[in-house]
């Protein structure tokens, strides 16, 4: 049997964890009002929340209370998880979503002030695109020109110099050379 003052001092570690669950949880609030998101990433999300907070109490359990599961740790975790969620948690959601919203007020302020240069590189970047374009084109009428000059017409010289044995040594190493 564990001492009272032991459980009490468990019930107040769980209510920290409980807390400390709580800021994790405001993450995921705060990544939720940054970023819309489908319904179906929000269920992953608690999923996942729901499973991470479940391994930490595990091992609060094991470490703190030698493995038992103990009704006022349960507790101590859900009461200290409501005291911040509903005091210092709407506090943090409230200043998250001012920041969140002054961040994006800056985002369209900075968008509205370059959006003449973005304009300017895109016609910069149409217009040379055609002119690539263009010169793509004429390369490869070029490459397929010269392609046909490049090839050199060979003679089977076995077969040649069988015909003629009296070719001289010169002519035979203009023959061999392709001239």
């Amino acid at each position: 049997m564990i001492a009272v003052n032991t459980q009490t001092m468990i019930f107040f570690q769980s209510l920290l964890l409980g807390a400390a669950l709580g800021m994790v949880y405001d993450l995921f609030r705060i990544f939720r009002v940054a970023v819309p998101l489908p319904s179906g990433i929000i269920v992953a999300e608690d999923v996942l929340y729901f499973v991470f907070s479940g391994f930490v109490s595990f091992f609060f359990a094991m470490t703190v209370n030698f493995g038992q599961i103990r009704f006022f740790i349960l507790l101590g975790e859900t009461l200290g998880f409501l005291l911040y969620y509903l005091t210092l948690g709407s506090l943090v959601m409230r200043c998250a979503q001012r920041i969140i919203a002054a961040a994006r007020w800056l985002l369209r302020l900075v968008a509205r002030l370059f959006s003449p240069v973005v304009w300017l590189f895109c016609w910069l970047g149409r217009k040379g695109k055609r002119i690539l374009g263009k010169w793509n084109q004429n390369l490869k009428k070029a490459a397929q020109k010269n392609r046909k000059h490049l090839q050199r017409k060979r003679i089977l010289l076995y077969n040649y110099f069988h015909k003629r044995k009296s070719i001289s040594p010169k002519k035979r190493e203009k023959i061999k050379r392709g001239k």
